[in-house]
């Protein structure tokens, strides 16, 4: 299982050597709709891994705790 982080370093770096994005020189053509949508994917992969990393800690509570603590802690939606 990939860290969100290390996800989201693929996924740029794929960018990176796609025809159609890549400019040269190592530079990358993104336009911001495609940021969002690569940080939402990590944020919400980010959200996943912590809980989860919470619950197998715990044995109560259940996941809608861990989500609760989350949103709490982090900011999430």
């Amino acid at each position: 299982m990939k860290t969100a982080m290390q996800w989201l370093e693929e996924e740029l770096r794929n960018l990176a050597f796609d025809e159609i994005h890549h400019l040269g020189m190592g530079d990358i053509r993104i336009t911001q709709g495609m940021l969002n949508d690569l940080f939402d994917r990590g944020k919400e992969m980010e959200k996943e891994q912590m809980v989860n990393a919470y619950n197998s800690g715990q044995q109560i509570p259940p996941f809608e705790f861990a989500e609760k603590y989350y949103n709490e802690t982090y900011g999430g939606e």
